[in-house]
């Protein structure tokens, strides 16, 4: 438990809540109503749930995130929050409850189920059930009477189960200030850094390591597919009309206003404006015109096999490029989106669709290819030995950093084991543990390692691998813990512990007994989350 809090020490009492009842709410809320798809991912108990029930489930999940989080729910907020998998496990957690109430002969009656749903606050009008808001819910939620019952008869199975694993859970005041200490205090650490640049060591490799480390690491040297090509311009520029009404002008600029404004942002007068206007205006129109002329050409080559002809016809310049990598693009489609996969796709004489860049359109016939290949060793000799140092100076400086520690947890001190070796010891400074580590960076790994690190236990049990070196953290000092704080604040702490406790104990049972109705064969999966 504690090691789940060290991990979310700056995090966890922000996302807790809304953690703890979305998973309430899918695992003991969601509804069993007709799925979209008849593809099941999982059997349990005989039970199918199809792929139509996870995009139910997933879909309310994410309305309780709008919800949460309006404007701010970015695509990363969505990623950290695992969404998908919450739906998918949840799925799989509910059948589990349902298949564990009937080993566990845990019931229902009808009576619990009626009192239940009557006693709803938001089925009730003056504490009075309200049929009219039931019907309303129904209709909402786009679900009929008899799924949204089973559910709640699901719900109530699973309060039962809740309360026999959950009986006996206690927090101990100790538990309370260990999480109100990971939540408050700042921590000063010492570190030194073991780089591979720093090694000394000649290292001379042999032909045979050389060979070895290319046959392994083959992917470093590949070379990419190259093509050579060429192709039809349509710049923006050259279609750019020789004017633009004054109507035109100001139409553009009242449609863009926020572009046109000074670096401390006061807003620009149209007439202030008007030559950056009609730059923008006639490129605009200049592509779109450009546009159509591609498409033109693209269509009339593409039906009558006549790149050159149609270039000649139309005096159009067939540009031409020698052979180059499609993992490095030309200057002239620096701009230009998914180039290599467009040119990777085509065959020799084959034309692309239309390629937009940021000032043109281009159509590109492919006049030859070479295939994809890995050199031999005496062609790239040189490179593979540069690589080939550099991952040995990587590995003794590993062993390195390994060793020191090894004999720091001996009693060695660290400001001797920094003299003989010429390392600097450095200090973060005062910090509140994050995933960010001052004067050093991002690495949660170590993070996580630094918040368990105190006056009894120095050192962390490995040395950790951030930008290429490998550094040694060692406790320095904590700041105090405000005791009048924590003893304001300790019920909130506690209440949310509890809350979370509680939750890991469940997940806990819940995977437990997947993993053994796995092995007994009464969950059988059919489809990975990662094929969702």
């Amino acid at each position: 438990m504690l090691s789940f809090l060290r991990r979310h020490a700056r995090s966890w009492l922000m996302s807790v809540i809304l953690g703890i009842i979305i998973f309430v709410f899918v695992l003991y809320f969601g509804s069993n109503r007709g799925s979209r798809s008849t593809q099941v991912i999982a059997i349990v108990d005989g039970k199918a749930i199809s792929e139509g029930e996870f995009h139910d489930e997933y879909g309310k999940m994410m309305d309780m995130a709008r919800q949460r989080y309006g404007a701010k729910l970015t695509p990363e907020t969505l990623k950290e929050m695992g969404l998908k998998k919450m739906a998918y496990d949840s799925l799989l957690s509910r059948q589990i409850i349902i298949a564990k109430a009937a080993d566990l002969k845990v019931q229902v009656s009808d009576s619990e189920l009626k009192e239940m749903i009557m006693s709803l606050p938001a089925l009730q009008t003056d504490g009075v059930f309200d049929k009219r808001k039931y019907q309303q819910l129904l209709r909402y939620n786009k679900t009929s009477a008899e799924d949204f019952e089973n559910a709640q008869k699901i719900n109530l199975t699973a309060s039962k189960i809740e309360a026999l694993i959950r009986d006996g859970i206690k927090v101990s005041d100790k538990e309370i200030l260990d999480v109100y200490t990971m939540q408050n205090q700042k921590i000063n650490v010492n570190f030194i850094q073991i780089a591979g640049k720093d090694i000394k060591n000649k290292i001379i490799p042999t032909e045979a390591e050389l060979e070895n480390y290319l046959k392994n690491n083959g992917k470093l040297f590949r070379r990419a597919e190259q093509v050579k090509i060429n192709y039809l311009s349509f710049a923006g520029n050259d279609f750019a009309p020789a004017n633009v009404s004054d109507s035109d002008l100001r139409d553009y600029y009242n449609r863009n206003m926020d572009k046109y404004k000074t670096k401390d942002g006061k807003q620009l007068q149209f007439t202030e404006a008007r030559g950056a206007v009609i730059k923008e205006l006639m490129k605009s129109r200049g592509m779109q015109i450009a546009s159509a002329e591609a498409k033109k050409a693209h269509d009339t080559i593409y039906q009558e096999d006549n790149f050159t002809a149609y270039a000649a016809k139309n005096k159009l310049t067939v540009n031409s490029l020698d052979f180059f990598p499609l993992n490095k693009s030309p200057e002239e489609f620096a701009s230009a989106k998914d180039l290599a996969a467009t040119l990777a796709d085509l065959q020799k004489n084959e034309i692309s669709k239309v390629i937009k860049t940021d000032n043109s359109y281009l159509i590109v016939r492919v006049v030859d290819k070479k295939a994809s290949y890995l050199p031999k060793l005496a062609d790239i000799r040189n490179e593979v030995e540069k690589y080939f140092v550099e991952s040995e100076k990587q590995n003794i400086a590993e062993k390195e950093a390994t060793a020191i520690l090894a004999g720091l947890k001996k009693g060695e001190t660290l400001e001797k084991i920094s003299r003989e070796k010429g390392l600097k010891i450095n200090e973060t400074g005062m910090f509140q543990p994050g995933n960010i580590i001052p004067k050093v960076g991002v690495s949660p790994e170590a993070s996580e390692a630094i918040i368990a690190l105190s006056a009894s236990k120095p050192y962390a049990d490995k040395p950790f691998r951030i930008n290429n070196s490998y550094l040694i953290f060692q406790f320095k000092d904590a700041s105090n813990i405000d005791l009048k704080d924590f003893e304001v604040k300790k019920d909130l702490y506690k209440k949310i512990f509890t809350s979370l406790k509680r939750e890991e104990t469940l997940q806990t049972w819940l995977e437990g007994n997947k993993e053994a109705m796995k092995r007994e064969g009464r969950i059988n999966i059919k489809k990975d989350l990662k094929d969702l």
